[in-house]
């Protein structure tokens, strides 16, 4: 069985639905497609494509390594039913394709295989840039903030985007901290209340020694979650500013958000927040029309002991 088969359930040799007029021809796709000869010339065309956006993927933090390049091979030679040595040229050529070309012709590329591509084959597209960044093992957040432009240039629906995210989690660069310092938690930090509205089934926090404290003073357990703003956030913010704030006003009555605003810089932006663990404070913040809209990306959360004073 393929990797392809074995990981998203289709036959190898399912041809694409080609569009009614090719879109995009780009010269990148050309010059790739001329070295699958042995291919008809749209799978091909569908397979140079591919190659390319994986090449994409791997070059987004400045250089394609040895191990992506040969990641994208092995993704390449199973979904062409290509030979090694096909393969690997196909992967260098795309690699070298990127790099001079990149700034002209990723999103043509892009809009190329959308045009050729069902919306299933799209999804494994994304996948596979997934596990083209995630072959050094570690998905940092420039190669997770392209994977999300990727699905919004195909058009792949946020939580589909989140279902083909999700099998990565072990390997994004801010999930894996969030979860790192939750294990290191320090032991004078006591475990908090389950946030009002959280299911009975949370698991709770480990028992840990009450420190001394004043009285009337208690830690409280929230999470302070950091979200980097994209590079076309200045432009994309002003369209949904609006709904963005009246949401969290809502979130803040709703005692759910303690405290929220942006960098003065506009790197990130920071929110304090309640809520059972921080897969719920990521939902909520998947869920902001600033992360559909391409404003947000790559949350972090840690959990943060809050002083409260109950006098």
């Amino acid at each position: 069985m393929s990797l392809f088969q074995s990981m998203f359930g289709i036959g190898r040799g399912a041809a694409p639905t080609p569009a009614s007029a090719p879109v995009g021809d780009t010269e990148s796709v050309r010059r790739i497609a001329a070295r699958l000869g042995i291919l008809p010339p749209e799978r091909a065309r569908f397979v140079a494509a591919f190659a390319y956006l994986l090449a994409r993927a791997a070059r987004v933090d400045v250089a394609i390594t040895a191990v992506e390049t040969a990641e994208i091979a092995r993704l390449v030679a199973d979904v062409g039913a290509l030979d090694a040595e096909t393969a690997a040229l196909v992967a260098e050529l795309a690699g070298t394709r990127v790099e001079h070309f990149g700034a002209t012709d990723d999103y043509l590329v892009t809009r190329e295989f959308k045009a050729i591509s069902t919306p299933e084959e799209r999804e494994q597209l994304l996948r596979c840039c997934l596990l083209v960044a995630a072959a050094d093992d570690d998905i940092d957040a420039v190669e997770s903030w392209l994977v999300n432009r990727m699905a919004e240039e195909l058009d792949i629906p946020r939580p589909d985007l989140n279902r083909i995210r999700a099998s990565f989690t072990d390997k994004i660069a801010g999930l894996v901290e969030v979860r790192r310092l939750r294990d290191a938690t320090p032991a004078d930090v006591p475990p908090a209340a389950i946030a009002p509205g959280a299911a009975a089934s949370s698991p709770a926090p480990a028992p840990q020694p009450a420190p001394d404290l004043p009285p009337g003073v208690r830690i409280e357990q929230v999470w302070l979650v950091e979200v980097p703003y994209t590079p076309e956030a200045r432009e994309r913010r002003p369209a949904f500013r609006l709904q963005h704030l009246s949401r969290l006003a809502r979130l803040r009555a709703e005692g759910r958000i303690i405290e929220a605003g942006g960098a003065a810089d506009f790197s990130k932006a920071v929110l304090l927040m309640r809520g059972a663990d921080e897969d719920e404070v990521l939902a909520l913040i998947a869920s902001d029309v600033y992360t559909s809209g391409g404003v947000w990306h790559s949350p972090t959360v840690v959990g943060y002991g809050r002083v409260v004073s109950e006098g």
